[in-house]
Parts: C-alpha cells; structure tokens; sequence
C-alpha cells in the first residue's frame, strides 16, 4: 500500500536555503508532481517582494547553473533552474529513493515535503539514510495513499478545492465547455494562468490520491 510521508527541514538542508534566508519574505513552491528518478525541481514559483534582488541572489548560488524566468503573474514569478550538480544531500537523497515529490515548498526557516512512498519500509529506508547523513527531518503525518480526510478534501488547499468545485458547478469540465478559464478566474478574483496552475496542482494530487495503484 502507497504511503504518503508529510515532513519539514531545516531550509538549509536543501536547494536555495541561503537565498531563503537572505530575502525573507519570499516562498518556493514546486510548480508541479515531479518524479524524483528525473531532474528534480526543474521549476518552482516565487512569489513576495523584491524578485529582482531574489534572482540575483539564486543565479549566484554555486548550485544553480541557469535560472531564467518562464512566466510572471502578479508578484508571482515561474522559474526554470537548472542545477550545477547534486542539488544537496538531502536531494541526492530525494532522487534515489523509490519515492514520488507530491508537494515541496520553502520559506527562510523550513522546507516542506510531501512524498509517496510504495510502501512504510521505503519511507523508513528514506529515514534512515537522511539519519545517516545528519540531516534533520521532523515528520508532520503519515497516512495511505487512500486514506481520506473525514470531509473527503483529499488534501486539497481550501482555495484549490474551491477552484474545482466552482469550475465544476459552472460547466468548466463539460464538453462544450460552460465557463471558460478567463471568466473562471474572473470569478476567483485571479488571472488565467494562477487559476490553470492551481488547478493543476488540484488535479495531479487528485490523481496521486485515486488512479495511482501500487506495483
């Protein structure tokens, strides 16, 4: 049975904790599910004050070998990084392990992951290596792939489960389409490209939760 693990670390233990530290306002967060076998976090979103002072302090991070801006909404910025190398241990650790990156987000204190194992001893082989290499985990929640909230939120944000329930009410998903993605947006108050991200994210959890079945 899936295992989903929920733990935080110490933002210095992985990719751009400096940078973190160094513009405190700002977040990271993964912009989408990203296997972990594959390059890890080709693109996050940014979003708080001073981005311009922010890019130049990741583009002068030796870890990062290009960073560059793929789109821009509001204070928000999507970025795609390619890494030097090994992002930190504790990314080398990510991609080896038989796991699956649902969520991932930083501010200046603390990383947060969210990451599907196939099964407990994965996430305690996972555990032990982080131990290993001294690398400090503080887990927030296990639970199974299937398991659901008791007001069956799946693990949605309240704004990302909003988004679904009021694309659905007004036809978004019906063919022909009800409602398009500018007129939703103009409901939520966000434009287009906000309201598609986070829908995405939405459905990739959604799809994490429900279709994917172990092997």
């Amino acid at each position: 049975m899936s295992i989903i693990a929920e733990f935080t670390t110490p933002a210095e233990d992985f990719a751009l904790g400096d940078a973190l530290a160094d513009h405190p306002d700002v977040r990271i967060e993964l912009e989408k599910v990203v296997p972990t076998r594959m390059q890890i976090l080709p693109f996050f979103w940014a979003w708080g004050e001073d981005l311009d002072e922010f890019d130049e302090t990741v583009r002068e991070q030796p870890i990062v070998a290009s960073l560059r801006v793929v789109d821009t909404v509001d204070d928000q910025r999507l970025y795609r990084v390619e890494w030097t190398d090994v992002i930190t241990d504790l990314g080398r650790i990510i991609r080896n392990a038989d796991a699956t990156v649902l969520e991932a987000s930083g501010q200046r204190d603390a990383w947060r992951f969210e990451l599907r194992f196939p099964s407990h001893e994965e996430v305690r082989g996972f555990q032990a290596d982080c131990n290993e290499h001294d690398i400090s985990l503080e887990l927030q929640r296990l639970h199974s792939l299937t398991e659901l909230d008791a007001d069956g939120k799946y693990d949605l944000t309240t704004e990302q489960r909003d988004t679904l329930l009021t694309a659905l009410e007004h036809g978004y998903f019906e063919e022909p389409r009800g409602i398009t993605l500018e007129e939703l947006a103009d409901q939520q108050g966000l434009s287009p490209t906000a309201v598609s991200g986070r829908m995405r994210r939405a459905e990739a959890k959604l799809i994490a939760r429900t279709l994917v079945t172990d092997t």
